[in-house]
């Protein structure tokens, strides 16, 4: 059976257990339902309401099983570069009416009416993070995502990890899910990230439940907390992604220790705190850091949430030793550690505010696509900062009204708010460690606190509502509105200024042909990091050889000359070379706000290319073709 055979058959399995369990749930729910008689004037009935959020989680079980329907008989279309259009626009709404539905039954005084709405947010949650893999991808990233894949393969058949990968816990993880599964390696790249955002949706609402008493507030924690805060890093398998989504659990495993310094979660708390250094460094950093603040400021917060804050030093004292033995031992890690140290002496890596201000002046940005990343692909932290003023502003106006416990705990969220944005500013600012600004832009420190304050802040706001019914609907509306926000910056896309990072089976197979079969010549690609599939290939290839990839000039040379070929254009006299061409590299710059203004390449390069006599087309699939010269 081929790989994309098997693909369909996984789905398909996929797809009906899912309905079985939508349908069980719909039944259940109308058995549970036992409508009655509710007389119309009465409709302030608590009865009548709890009716009405029955009807509703009906209709949102069968909203949920259209949509797993319509995924299921979506035809595979092939790399897009905007993943959002080839569902329908209803699919979307239908989703955002199961979050409206579900979220609306979390306020009924039933047990069973909440666990079942609950279960509708989880549903819905599912399937957005499933709607790659039900569209045909082979995988959610690139780059350094295919060569983590690649990892989960060499560490399942050699039980070694390679020696560029210095954090290799999520491989490990990954290595043994697919070693326990017996599942292909893709799947387990879908897999991972899906069970790290319900990690880190669970981890937040036991850091609220820990934190916060009152029922109201918990019902806002648990809905925001379903609010699409990892952006694209809910599909890929970078450890850093993972491991901020491990992050608000870890929060709560030391919250409890603090408070209670028992045995059991002594335990609870070292074990994780061990595998802290094969993390990331972002992880090691933050954990240091919040670890530090603790410690320090301990006493003042003592007097908010009781507990001993100096136990914290020793999570930290196991965090420095494991850090520093890993350190030694990771011949990778003092390499790179030399190679930053050089760097710095000789000329200061760029700070990524600085790189990111750059990148931003080379798209032209207005006050229009300001306005469009802060309310769609920033509008999971814009939006609840903004509610979160207001919420302070009304509880200054209003602090004779409100109790002390409120107050102290709108205080102790936000100061952990300000430690986390400290954190974030001394990534964006120092000049050690390069990284890509996507990383700090989408992974904020400061949702961990962000949540708890939100749900406080809404609250607070919601007490100028006296009407009950209201304060609920006009709650559920705009956590609602936020969700769906999130929904649609959830994926790379033109929306946010960005092409869709999947991955589809006919590159893969492209490129396994093009390792199969060429000559190690030098090899040009407008854009993508294709020496990335060596690392998804070279244990089943045995390929043991490096790619020489030259640097191509912008539109191919072609508007420099009318007359030359590519040859002549980009190779030198008698040099030989491969070109490969994806469709995700063809359609950037056509396509993509942001990249149509630096205009590297049009439509016109790609007709010329294609027409040059001194290339020959040698491989041509859906979504890559492969030219040799002549």
């Amino acid at each position: 059976m081929d790989v994309e055979a098997q693909s369909t058959e996984v789905k398909q399995s996929f797809s009906e257990k899912l309905i079985d369990l939508v349908v069980y749930c719909s039944l259940e729910t109308g058995t549970m339902l036992g409508i009655g008689v509710i007389s119309i004037e009465n409709r302030s009935h608590p009865v009548f309401l709890d009716t009405w959020r029955k009807i509703l989680l009906i209709a949102g079980f069968c909203l949920i099983i259209f949509n797993i329907k319509l995924l299921y008989y979506q035809q595979p279309p092939g790399y897009v570069v905007d993943i959002y259009s080839v569902l329908p626009l209803y699919f979307y709404g239908a989703s955002i009416l199961c979050f409206f539905f579900a979220s609306f039954a979390l306020f009924s005084k039933q047990d069973i009416v909440k666990e079942l709405g609950i279960l509708l947010l989880i549903i819905n949650h599912a399937v957005i993070l499933m709607i790659p893999y039900m569209l045909g991808y082979y995988s959610m990233g690139r780059a350094d995502d295919i060569s983590y894949i690649g990892e989960y393969v060499h560490i399942s058949q050699t039980g070694s990890i390679q020696g560029w990968d210095i954090y290799p816990a999520a491989p490990i993880l990954g290595a043994a899910l697919k070693t326990l599964t017996g599942l292909p390696v893709n799947y387990i790249s879908f897999i991972m990230p899906i069970l790290f955002s319900f990690i880190f949706i669970g981890g937040l609402y036991l850091c609220c439940h820990f934190f916060l008493k009152e029922r109201i507030i918990l019902n806002i924690a648990i809905i925001a907390s379903f609010i699409l805060y990892l952006g694209p890093y809910n599909f890929l398998n970078t450890p850093h992604a993972m491991f901020f989504a491990y992050m608000p659990l870890y929060i709560f495993v030391l919250s409890r220790f603090i408070q209670n310094s028992t045995f059991e979660n002594a335990l609870l708390i070292f074990i994780p705190t061990i595998l802290v250094p094969f993390m990331h460094p972002f992880i090691v950093f933050f954990i240091s850091y919040l670890l530090l603040v603790l410690i320090v400021v301990g006493g003042q917060l003592n007097r908010i949430f009781p507990g001993n804050y100096r136990y914290a030093s020793r999570p930290l004292l196991v965090l420095v030793i494991g850090f520093l033995s890993w350190f030694i031992y990771s011949q990778s890690l003092l390499g790179n550690f030399a190679q930053h140290y050089q760097s710095f002496i000789e000329n200061s890596i760029e700070p990524v505010l600085f790189e990111t201000t750059d990148k931003l002046s080379q798209i032209n940005v207005d006050i229009f696509k300001i306005v469009k990343l802060l309310f769609v692909y920033y509008s999971r932290y814009f939006i609840p900062l903004l509610i979160i003023i207001l919420g302070f502003a009304y509880l200054y106006v209003n602090r004779d009204k409100m109790s002390d416990r409120l107050k102290k705990s709108m205080f102790f969220f936000a100061f952990f708010y300000i430690v986390f944005l400290f954190a974030e500013v001394i990534l964006f600012l120092n000049p050690f460690v390069a990284h890509q600004p996507d990383r700090i832009t989408n992974l904020n420190f400061m949702v961990y606190a962000q949540v708890p304050l939100c749900a406080l802040s809404l609250y607070v706001l919601s007490q100028k509502i006296h009407s009950i019914n209201r304060r609920t609907i006009l709650l559920v509306l705009l956590l609602t509105g936020i969700w769906s926000l999130s929904l649609f910056g959830v994926f790379n896309s033109p929306n946010i200024f960005k092409a869709n990072d999947g991955l589809t089976y006919n590159e893969v197979e492209g490129m396994t042909w093009f390792y199969e079969s060429k000559e190690y010549v030098n090899t040009i690609v407008p854009m993508s990091q294709i020496e990335r599939f060596r690392d998804l290939f070279d244990e089943k290839k045995g390929l043991d050889k490096n790619i020489a990839m030259p640097e191509i000039s912008d539109h191919f040379g072609y508007q420099s000359s009318d007359n030359s070929t590519f040859v002549d254009l980009n190779l030198k006299q008698g040099q030989q070379s491969n070109v490969v061409l994806l469709t995700i590299d063809e359609l950037l710059y056509q396509k993509v706000p942001g990249y149509m203004e630096v205009g590297r390449f049009n439509a016109d390069d790609f007709i010329r290319l294609r027409e040059d006599p001194s290339i020959n087309l040698v491989y041509q699939n859906k979504n890559i073709e492969i030219y040799t010269t002549v």
